[in-house]
Order: C-alpha cells, then structure tokens, then sequence
C-alpha cells in the first residue's frame, strides 16, 4: 500500500481511529482548530452523514463538500473534506478551502501560493512534517526510502522496529550494517537494483530475520521515488503478513497430510448437498471403479447407477433415513456392491456424515469410500474354513459312527452267519432238507444285510478318499462267468433268462478283482431287479480301441428310465422307485458304487436306456500291460466255491493249536465248533491280556486277533505279542468287525499278518490258516 498524497494547502488535518474519536490533528485555519477540542469525535464535528462517508473502509481516498456553521447572521462557508484509510484503521481527514476555477485564479498565483507553502515558514512547515511523521509512525506497515547507495534516507518506526533500533538510528545506514542475514540482504539488494534499473513497480514475497530471531514474512512494494531535485530514490511499503503466511503454511500441511490420508487409505471422497442436488465425487471414488476423473460426471444417477440393483434399495433407504431423522445420529456406514467399468463388482464401505440446520433437517451429507472387497474375500474365505472345519469334524463324526454301527451290525450278524453256515455243514448234527432251505434263506438274507453295510462302507471309504484298489491280472472270461452264477439262481425263481456273449479278443485284464466283479453283479443285479418276470437279460463282452480296452455290457429288457433322470440314478441314496409303494428293495447306492469303481480304473460308462424297452449300461475299462513277473492265474475265491486245499492233511492240522481272541459269546461258540470240526485245538481267549498270556504258554500255530476287547485292545495285543521274541513269529489274523477306511491299515502296522472283515464266511477263515499253515 502506498502512502497517502495529501491535497495540497489543507487548512485542517485530522488523525481518528476507527471508531471516529479524533486522535491528534493540526492547521492553519485557527477557526477551524478551535471548533475541534480533544476527545471529541468527527461526528460532532462535521455531522452524522459526513462522518460516516469519510470513515468507509473503501479502496481509495473519499471526497465530498461540508458546509461549516457560522456566527448567527453570517453566510455559511463551503469546506472540501478529502479522507485516506490508514492500515491498522482509522483515517486521515483533511479540510481544505474549494479551488477556485481556473478562469478566476491564474496559474502563476497557484504556483506561488504552492512555493510558498514549500518554502520554509517557521511553525506551520514544522507542524506539518511532524504531523506527516505521526501519521506515518502510526502506520504498522514498514515504510521506508533508499538512496542509490542502499542506504535509508527515511524510515518509520514500524521498520526500525523490526531491525530492532530507531528510526534516526536507521537512517544513513545499509542494511547490512544493521542485519546479519546475507541471504536475505542480497534478495532486498536485488529488488532495489531492478527498480533503479527498470523504473518500474515490483511486487515481493520477503522473508525477514527479526532481532530476536523470530522469522517473518512480508508483502514488500517497491517502486521509484523522484525528489524535486531529480535524484531517484526507492520507496518501500512493506506489509507484515507473517500470520497469513502461517496460516496458509498450517492450511497447506493440513490439506496435505490429509491428500496424503486419502492416497493411503484409497479414500474415495464425495459430498452431497442435498437441498441443491450438487454431488462432488473424488478421482480416487471414480478410480475404485477403475474409471478416469473426466469419464464420470459428479451427479447423485452417477453413484445410484453404480449400485447392485440388490443393495440399491437398502442402501438409499439408509441415506434417507439418516437425513430426516436426527434421533439415528449424524454418522452412519453401509456396506455394498458397485459396478466396475470393466462389468466387475466390487465390495464398498460408505461412510457419512449427515450437516443438520437449525430444525435437525440433513442438508448436506458427506463421507467416503472404501474398497473392501479384498476384506470381503477373506471374511468369506474364513466363513468357507470354518464351514469346512464343521463338515470335516461332521466327517469324521459320521465315519465313526459308520465305524461303531458296522461294528455293532457285523458282529452279530457274523454269529448268526457262521452258525448257519456251521448247521448247514452238519457241524452241530445232520440236517434235513427243510431246515437246510430255512438255513439258505438265513444265509441269503445276513449276506444281503451284510452287502448293504458293505456299500454304506464303500461309499464312506470313498468320500473319505480311502477306496484303493488291489490290481493284478484278472482272468475276463473267469469273472464274468463267477458274476453270472451268483444272479442265475435268483434269475430262475424269477423266470429271467440270462444270456452271455464275448468276443473273446482281451483275456485278461489289469483291474482289482473283486472291485471289477462287484461292479458286475451291482449291475446285473439291478437288470434283475428291475426285469419283470419273464423278462431277459444279459452280458455282452467286446474289445475296444484295437485291444487296448474292454467293454462289458449289461442289458435288460425292464422298464427303462427317462433321459432327465439318468444323471440322478448315480447318486447315492437315490432311488427312482422311492415312494411307500415301491415295489423293488435295495439302498439305492449300488450304481454309485459302479460309478466310483470305474472312475478308479480310469475307465467309463456308458448308459443307453429307452422307457418301455429297457436300458444297456457299458462299462469300458483299459486292458493295461501286466508286468513282467505277473503271472495271469484264476481265483476261486466267490462266495459259492469251496476253497481249495494247501495240501496239509486233517491229521497233520490236529496237532495244531490256534488261539481265538474275542469277548462274544455268539461268535467264538460257532467257530470254535467249526475249527474243532477241521482238526484244531481251539483255547479261547476273552481279552487281550488273556490273549497275550495264552500265547506265551502254548506258542500256538495261529492267531484269530478280534480289535475291540476289554482291558487291552487287539491292537495293543499284536504288539506285546510283537515285541515278544517268544511270540513275535507267530501269524496272526485280526479278524474284526472294524471295516471303516484305515482300519485294514491299522491292523497291518500293529503287526497283524492278515485281515479279514467280519462278518466272514468261515470257510474263507479256513482258507487263509490253511495258506499259512503251507507256508510254515
């Protein structure tokens, strides 16, 4: 700001404050002087109105005409009021007489009167300069003027202030006579040899070691200052405005930590003025949806339109909510989709705030998104591992109570097989054909209960990811043969005939023999089941891919299932036929069985069936190559064949001694009679410990080992005899009704030689004593 250019020949100045009261003032005019005493204020004595115009804080200086008062009588006089702001407030009024006009007063009179005011005149010059000083010092600006040399030829008291002097110690020195910063010294220097220079006005942003070390920062103008000698001066105003640089400093840090909040955060920022409907939305809330600033414009559709039409809803209800009704408070978070630019959703936490009225009515409400999507995912992957960790632990809950049932189903029924088995054999006394029919239905219902519990087992395993397959060279022709036996007689009583066909180019075949058999009969069972009387079916053999497979084909002439329901019939517990009036038996888990057992042997099936006319299931399965050492060799292992002897005689067996561990009753009574009956000595053995204490004493050829028994398990049982060098050699058959996924396993590392599942044919039982017998 520059200084003020005070009117020339003034009959009275005035200094006020803001307020009006007049501060200090001096003239010529004595009338005028002696109207204005101390304290008084401009208003009363120049009027409301005047006073009032000459005090408006305005850019520039206020002039207007004031007609004095006068003695009673006499013409009243007509004054120019002339006022120039000063910084800090107030302002300085000066009251002048009207200029006459031009063609009234001549131009050498107006320059004479102008020399003269110049022109030293004792006290009026003196009061003058001393007033122009005041006005001046009163200033907090610094206002200052340079010579050419750098040196101050005037200075008021706000710059000697701030160089920590006086003025008339200032004046006549450089200013790095007095300060000691040499960098900013050379920024003040420079400025001034521009202006020298250019003769032009510049504009500077200073910063300014005061005295006591405290930094400043000032606004400085500069600009050229001719004397009436013609010498060139610099003058100087300069504005402290240190505070406003502080704060501009302190706003600066404030909107960059928080720029630098939002980067870190990903804080999608946005603002809703709700009255206005206007909405800003952040570049970094359009970049959470992968978009550019400029290709989404701030509007509410923007935001709505982004929305999962699921969310949507809840969503702006919230909003609403919230903005009418103060009582929910004035922060609120939703959680929601919104769509991508490329289609994508992603999760999104909003945060709000709600800006009230004087009413509690919402018209402005404002927050932030946040991506939490990542979150989200991991919220449901922990959801998906507890979900896992409850159906494991249901897993093995089941698998147990699979284990503990089996248990308990195959315990009794082995006692109820082995003694119809024993009775049908004359174990206990002949029999006659009456009670030999009553004792083949016994035996064909307990193995149709017994292969019920088998294929809840298989499945179980399977689930369990524990159904492995025994492989070796399995004879086509001999399987297929020992399959149709087994469903030929049910197939007589049925009036079903049943046909066989092969090709005869692939005779052996690289598959687990039992799995490849109960796949087998699974399937012909189910043709017989289905087939009404009189009906036929069939097995059909025929190479594939030059020999490289085989495909067995099972057919029947039944009523055949629908095309929408052929993927169903391989799920287990699923059954076409499964209301209260169904007409065919079964667990519904055979075909599910098939299915598995295939898969294991890389193989496929195939069903062709037609409603009416019947169905054709093909079960292809890869020949695979034997090795070298494999020599294709039949089995004569079904349940319908008699074992074949290992070459020891009955009296050679009568010398031995086998020791049966088991706490039923029902199931040692039948086989011990069945062992006597072979030429066994048979000693019975309650527990474990009774178990291992027998072995000791008799040493006996063999040992039929049940798992579960009082004070020590089977399984502990096979160790002590293991780690018994008396007993360690002896062979050992867990025979058990423990048939879950690992049990065989168990068995086998407890040190057992064989394991054998009850309920067990005890022919089979016979068969593999007599395999260890040979080899002792």
């Amino acid at each position: 700001m520059s200084p003020p250019i005070i009117p020339s020949s003034p009959a009275l100045m005035l200094v006020t404050n803001e307020a009006g009261h007049i501060l200090s003032r001096c003239g010529r005019e004595e009338r005028l002087s002696g109207m204005v005493p101390e304290g008084r204020t401009l208003a009363e004595f120049l009027g409301e109105e005047p006073s009032r115009q000459l005090l408006a804080r305005q850019s520039g200086p206020q002039r207007l005409l004031w007609r004095a008062p006068t003695p009673e009588g006499g013409e009243p006089t007509v004054w120019h009021l002339w006022s120039q702001p000063l910084v800090g407030g107030g302002a300085l009024v000066c009251v002048s007489m009207p200029e006459a006009q031009s063609s009234e007063v001549p131009v050498a009179r107006e320059r004479r009167i102008t020399r003269e005011l110049l022109r030293p005149s004792g006290d009026l010059l003196g009061e003058q300069r001393a007033f122009m000083l005041a006005v001046l010092d009163a200033d907090p600006s610094l206002v200052y003027v340079k010579d050419r040399q750098g040196r101050f030829v005037f200075a008021n008291k706000a710059l000697a202030s701030a160089y920590g002097t006086t003025p008339d110690e200032l004046v006549f020195h450089r200013p790095d006579e007095v300060h000691s910063k040499e960098e900013e010294l050379q920024v003040f220097d420079e400025i001034d040899q521009r202006v020298f220079a250019t003769l032009a006005e510049l504009r500077q942003l200073e910063r300014f070691t005061r005295k006591d070390g405290t930094v400043g920062w000032y606004d400085t103008l500069k600009r050229p200052l001719v004397a009436p000698s013609g010498e060139l001066f610099v003058l100087g105003i300069t504005v402290d405005i240190t505070e406003r640089v502080r704060m501009e400093q302190l706003l600066h840090d404030t909107n960059q930590r928080l720029e630098l909040a939002v980067k870190a955060g990903n804080l999608g920022l946005w603002d809703w003025h709700v009255e206005t409907g206007r909405v800003y939305l952040s570049p970094v809330w359009k970049a959470q949806l992968g978009y550019e600033a400029h290709e989404l414009p701030d509007t509410f559709d923007t935001w709505n339109d982004s929305l999962h039409p699921e969310d949507r809803g809840r969503v702006l209800q919230v909003v609403q909510d919230y903005v009418k009704d103060a009582s929910l408070g004035d922060r609120f978070l939703n959680e929601f989709r919104m769509r991508t630019k490329d289609g994508a959703w992603r999760w999104i936490a909003g945060y709000g705030v709600v800006v009230r009225d004087a009413q509690g009515q919402g018209i402005r409400v404002t927050g932030c998104h946040l991506d939490i999507t990542e979150r989200r995912q991991r919220e449901q992957e922990a959801e998906l591992r507890r979900a896992n960790a409850r159906l494991e632990q249901l897993a093995r809950m089941k698998d147990e109570f699979l284990a503990n049932m089996s248990h308990e189903l195959r315990t009794p029924l082995n006692a109820v097989l082995g003694q119809a088995e024993a009775m049908a054999e004359g174990i206990f006394g002949q029999v006659t054909e009456q009670q030999r029919s009553a004792l083949q239905t016994i035996d064909e219902s307990g193995r149709h209960l017994l292969s019920l519990i088998n294929d809840v087992l298989d499945i179980a395993k399977s689930n369990a990811g524990r159904l492995e397959l025994e492989l070796e060279q399995v004879p086509v022709e001999e399987v297929c043969q020992e399959s149709l036996r087994l469903v030929r007689e049910q197939a007589r009583r049925k009036k079903i005939s049943v046909a066989y066909s092969s090709d005869g180019e692939v005779q052996y075949l690289h598959a687990d023999r039992r799995r490849l058999r109960q796949i087998f009969l699974n399937l012909l069972s189910n043709a017989m089941k289905f087939t009404p009387e009189g009906g036929r079916i069939g097995l059909e053999v025929t190479s594939r891919e030059a020999g490289e497979a085989v495909a067995f084909s099972i057919w029947d002439t039944g009523p055949g299932v629908a095309r929408e329901d052929v993927q169903r019939i391989f799920e287990p517990f699923v059954q076409l036929d499964a209301g209260l009036t169904r007409q065919n038996e079964g667990s519904g888990l055979g075909l599910a069985l098939v299915r598995r057992f295939v898969d294991l042997h890389h193989g496929m099936l195939e069903v062709d069936s037609e409603v009416g006319r019947g169905s054709r299931f093909t079960v292809v399965l890869p020949v695979g190559e034997p090795g070298a050492d494999e020599v294709p060799a039949a089995r004569g292992d079904s349940p319908g064949d008699e074992p074949a002897s290992a070459g020891v005689s009955a009296d050679s067996l009568s010398r031995r001694t086998v020791v049966l561990a088991d706490d039923s009753e029902a199931n040692t009574r039948h086989l011990h009679s069945y062992l006597v009956a072979h030429g066994y000595a048979v000693r019975i053995a309650r527990d474990g410990l009774e178990a291992v204490r027998l072995c000791r004493e008799v040493q006996p050829t063999l040992v039929l080992m049940d798992i579960q028994m009082p004070r020590l398990d089977g399984l502990e049982a096979i160790r002590h005899l293991r780690a018994d060098h008396v007993t360690a050699r002896i062979p050992i058959i867990a025979l058990t009704a423990l048939a879950m996924p690992g049990d065989r396993e168990r068995c086998l590392e407890a040190g057992a030689n064989e394991y054998l599942s009850k309920p067990v044919r005890l022919r089979q039982v016979l068969e593999v004593m007599r395999r260890f017998e040979a080899r002792a």
